[in-house]
């Protein structure tokens, strides 16, 4: 009893708490570091299908939406969406959170996050919706993301990540200038 007293007492000194926090930072770094690399210099263009950690991942189109008097844009701004199709090619139900998996980046990498006027406006013109929740293997969804951007934004680029995880891969596709749209 008194051997196991001092052993505790020893993982709970100074000592032996830095040591368990360097080992847990070691093995953070190690985890981190053995994670898949990705090839985040290739970009895919309009009608090119990605894949990336058993997903196919197809953008169709990208367009700007027309208002309506109930789903207004902001001053300067304008509705627009990314039309897609996302394959799950594995042999297993995989999930799809898009508000944290797909986002719009401009010149600046001004991250642009899932609008819901801009979401109604491409539901109700074009019968596209949020390709979103659990997809059973070999399921393939048609549908679009949609966003609200300044109206001069320019090189924009539409990144779809595999996973929540920071490690998680993530192909880009380019979309170019709204001007252009």
């Amino acid at each position: 009893m008194h051997r196991w007293i001092k052993q505790s007492h020893q993982l709970t000194s100074p000592r032996g708490i830095s040591t368990s926090a360097l080992l847990c930072l070691l093995l953070l770094f190690v985890s981190v570091a053995c994670a898949k690399q990705y090839d985040t210099e290739h970009l895919y263009t309009l009608g090119q299908t990605a894949e990336i950690d058993d997903w196919l991942v197809t953008v169709h189109s990208f367009s700007i939406l027309p208002a309506d008097q109930w789903h207004q844009p902001q001053e300067s701004q304008v509705l627009c969406a990314v039309e897609l199709t996302l394959q799950n090619n594995s042999r297993q139900i995989r999930y799809i959170m898009p508000e944290k998996q797909m986002m719009l980046l401009d010149r600046n990498n001004h991250a642009y996050v899932l609008d819901s006027s801009a979401s109604v406006m491409a539901g109700r013109l074009h019968n596209w919706f949020v390709p979103q929740g659990g997809f059973d293997a070999g399921q393939k969804v048609y549908g679009a993301a949609a966003y609200q951007v300044p109206a001069n934004a320019q090189h924009i680029r539409w990144v779809f990540r595999s996973g929540l995880l920071p490690w998680s891969g993530s192909v880009t596709f380019v979309l170019g200038d709204l001007s252009k749209q």
